[in-house]
């Protein structure tokens, strides 16, 4: 026999050990992959001002939103994204404005059970409430409402 020839036992180790590292490779891509969902969110919006405040997403109204009022608008109602979203007062001074590209608002659900969300946000303290514009099923979040300054919230 000559020095370059594998034995049977070191041919079957080679093989083993190739296939467990396909199924370690595998197993881990599947416990690693989020299941992502995309489709183009909602927008909502918490008016705790005393005025009433427009929504406008790229130019076009969606609707007027009553003060202490809050609204949900459906996707399938708004035009493709990229969206540029206003929130103005009855003057059509604009208060708070986010935008929502391709992508960006997503939710993600990992293997083990997490859950992740990335949105898009406005928002505002005036010295009468607090005004929140969202993209997304996640309610956010955040510090008790600041003092606004005074006449900002003027029509």
């Amino acid at each position: 026999m000559s020095g370059s020839r594998a034995s049977s036992s070191d041919l079957r180790h080679r093989l083993a050990t190739a296939m467990l590292s396909v199924v370690i490779a595998t197993g881990l891509a599947r416990c690693a992959a989020p299941a992502l969902t995309g489709e183009p969110p909602d927008i909502h919006v918490a008016n705790g001002t005393t005025l009433p405040v427009t929504i406008v997403v790229s130019g076009t109204v969606l609707g007027t939103v009553a003060a202490q009022g809050s609204a949900d608008f459906p996707a399938d109602d708004l035009p493709d994204l990229p969206w540029v979203v206003e929130a103005r007062s009855p003057s059509g001074r604009v208060l708070t404005t986010m935008t929502v590209a391709q992508g960006q608002v997503r939710e993600t659900h990992w293997p083990d059970g997490r859950s992740e969300f990335v949105g898009a946000m406005g928002r505002v303290d005036l010295s009468c409430g607090r005004l929140t514009i969202w993209a997304g099923n996640l309610t956010p979040s955040g510090p008790v409402p600041g003092p606004g300054v005074p006449g900002d919230c003027a029509p």
